[in-house]
This record gives C-alpha cells, structure tokens and sequence, in this order.
C-alpha cells in the first residue's frame, strides 16, 4: 500500500464513528443469545412485531441502528451508542453523562418504554430493533469510556501487520481472532459456564451495565505498546466475550419481562 493511501486508511480507522460496538458479527451474536433465551410469551411477541423467526429476525434487525443518523424526538441519533465518563470516574450521572436523555443509558430507557403494549405497533417495532442493538453497544467497554479519546478511537494500535485503533480492537479486531460466524460463536458462548453475573431486568439496570462497561475500561485495557501482542488477545478476549454472553442473556431478560401479557 502507498503512503497515500496508507495515511487515508489509518484516518478513516481514527474517524470511525463510536456507533459501531462490537461490529455487524458482535451484534448479531448478542441478538442470537438473546433469541435462544425468549420464553415462549417473549418469542411469539417478537415475531409478531418483526415478522420472522425471532433468532433470525434478531440477527437481521441488530446492527439496523447504525445505518440511523437521525431519529424522531432525538435528532442525530450517534449519541444514542455511547456514553462519555469522566476519566477515572464509573458512577453514572444523567445530568452530567446524558443530557436530554441523549446516550445510550437514556436511550435504552427510553426504548423500553416504547414497547408498551398500549403504544402503536410500528412504534414498538422500532423500539424492539432500537433495543436488540443497544443493549450490545452498552456492553462494549469502550462505549462507555473517556471522552477525551473518543473510545479509544484516537487511541492508535498495530495489529496483525495493520494499523487501527484501540475502538475496533475492540469491537471487531478481538473477535476475528476465532474466525467464526455469529451463530456457531453464539452456540460457542452458551455453551461455556455462565458468568456469576447478575442478568435480572430491572429498570435501572442500563446504568449498572454502562458503570460495569468503564470498570472494564479503567481496568488497564489500554496497552503500554501499541503493538498487540498474542498475551493481549489472551488476556482481553475472554472479557468481550463474557460481555457478549452477558449482552445477550441480559437483552432476553429485558424481553421477556416487558413483552409479556
């Protein structure tokens, strides 16, 4: 690659958008974990609002959000994804980290309540999609991070013989370490031990998930060298992974309380 073109490249990784957690295949595995875990009120209400079989609906609807730029009531919706912290701080404030409701914590609970039965069905349809996404966003660490870098986005690193930055190690990077699909990596995850996590849905429970989100950020993510090494996916893969796994059981306890009758 010329220089040129190189330089090009490495900017368009610094300039990705924070809308993009986990990447298309991170995503879609959250929203299969998800669909295996529905009860049967749960599934029959998805399938009815996304007229498909839940997993593959799910799959097809989850990375929906990011091709958004705006929404009704919100405007741009990219603030939608993420939320900003303080460096060093994880307790969540609305008025200091979600103004107007606009990060991914207010986004979330605002969805939530767009699902009520009472709302019209498009409406709810739309706050399901808006939901299946989300709640893997607030999931990734680095979408609850600092500011200061954008989420790592301007954090430069080099792996496996190509620049980019520490937000798609994260997101895509890490991942494509198992080559694997969504479903079999999915079906991978399920079948390893549950995390000693709470997966309860509550209201309230979107903010625990962004604080738990930047423990994992001051947790000391950020390399010494900017070269990742085999030491550093074997240390930190596990840790997207299990939130992956809680990404997903946590969307279906959401499900499964507000869609039932």
């Amino acid at each position: 690659m010329n220089l040129p073109r190189l330089v090009s490249f490495l900017l368009a990784l610094a300039l990705a958008p924070l809308a993009q957690a986990f990447g298309p295949v991170g995503h879609e595995i959250v929203a299969e974990i998800a669909a295996r875990e529905l009860t049967p009120a749960a599934r029959a209400e998805v399938e009815r609002l996304l007229g498909d079989r839940a997993s593959n609906a799910m799959r097809q609807w989850a990375n929906w959000p990011d091709e958004l730029r705006e929404w009704p009531s919100y405007g741009g919706s990219s603030p939608l994804h993420y939320l900003n912290f303080p460096r060093g701080v994880c307790r969540y404030l609305p008025q200091r980290d979600c103004r107007n409701g606009k990060c991914v914590v207010g986004a979330i609970e605002r969805f939530v309540t767009l699902l009520d039965r009472g709302r019209p069905q498009q409406e709810r349809a739309d706050a399901l999609k808006w939901l299946i996404h989300l709640v893997g966003d607030v999931h990734m660490p680095l979408h609850a991070g600092w500011g200061e870098d954008r989420g790592g986005n301007d954090f430069q690193i080099q792996f496996q013989g190509r620049g980019g930055n520490l937000h798609w190690l994260w997101d895509t990077g890490l991942l494509k370490t198992r080559d694997l699909r969504a479903v079999p990596y999915a079906e991978a995850l399920l079948a390893e031990p549950r995390p000693p996590s709470d997966f309860a849905w509550r209201r309230g429970a979107a903010r625990e998930w962004a604080e738990q989100s930047c423990a994992i950020v001051s947790s000391g993510i950020y390399p010494n060298d900017p070269r990742i090494d085999r030491a550093y996916v074997a240390r930190h893969r596990p840790v997207v992974e299990r939130r992956l796994l809680e990404a997903g059981l946590r969307l279906a306890a959401l499900l499964n309380a507000e869609l039932a009758p």
